[in-house]
């Protein structure tokens, strides 16, 4: 039934405004799941990390950023929000400024590096529009080029962002760094860049000493270890 309707409609769209009117209907279910990917983008990620929680690979109770990727948007807090603004335009010099600060090698590399995949990918989303307004500028197609650096700036970030985890002994995976780099990269650079001042670093989830944690594998293996040792010196 639902082939049915679909080949209906293609056709009625097809006899009403012919090939044009079908690409402008293929053009709108394209851009109508674009939301849909960008959610799922997050979900994914998500749910990997509810899933290691309940099985005890993640500590609930342990360290997190303590600026949240949406905090510049929900909260009030106008250290997160200036530097949301920042970060847009100096993102090359707040990493320059965080390496140098965490004793990271690289740092200049990195800032120039960014420095080139930020400043082409504007250049180029720019040199698209003006191709827009005046079909006679031949850079068809250039947008595809500025994507390409864009995601090169994204993939530097996501480096940053997991060395950071690392060193502060963070919660996350490579996997939540490069979606994060990819979707919201101010609030990433606002991450790091704030991690080591008071309270950069905070509980994924409050600790509450009414609620018992959960033990791994390997505490709960020790455990039965060291009853079974018990039994065993209570029988002799």
């Amino acid at each position: 039934a639902v082939v049915s309707t679909q080949s209906t409609g293609a056709t009625a769209l097809l006899v009403a405004g012919g090939s044009r009117a079908l690409s402008a209907l293929q053009t709108a279910s394209v851009v109508s799941g674009l939301p849909y990917t960008i959610i799922l983008c997050f979900l994914c990620p998500a749910l990997w990390r509810a899933l290691a929680m309940e099985f005890g690979d993640i500590n609930p109770y342990g360290p997190d950023f303590g600026m949240a990727l949406i905090d510049p948007f929900t909260t009030l807090n106008g250290k997160y929000f200036l530097s949301f603004i920042k970060n847009i335009f100096l993102t090359p010099i707040t990493i320059y400024s965080v390496r140098r600060k965490n004793n990271q090698t690289g740092a200049l590399a990195y800032a120039i590096s960014l420095t080139i995949c930020w400043l082409v990918w504007v250049v180029l989303i720019i040199a698209q529009i003006v191709h827009n307004s005046y079909p006679s500028v031949k850079l068809a197609g250039i947008y595809s080029l500025a994507w390409v650096f864009y995601l090169a700036f994204a993939t530097i970030l996501t480096v940053q962002r997991a060395q950071i985890r690392e060193i502060y002994n963070i919660n996350g995976n490579i996997v939540e760094d490069f979606f994060a780099a990819l979707l919201l990269y101010p609030c990433t650079v606002g991450q790091v860049e704030l991690v080591s001042q008071p309270g950069g670093i905070a509980p994924m989830m409050p600790d509450d000493p009414s609620v018992q944690r959960p033990l791994n594998s390997n505490s709960s293996s020790s455990t039965e270890e060291k009853n079974r040792d018990n039994v065993i010196h209570t029988n002799i």
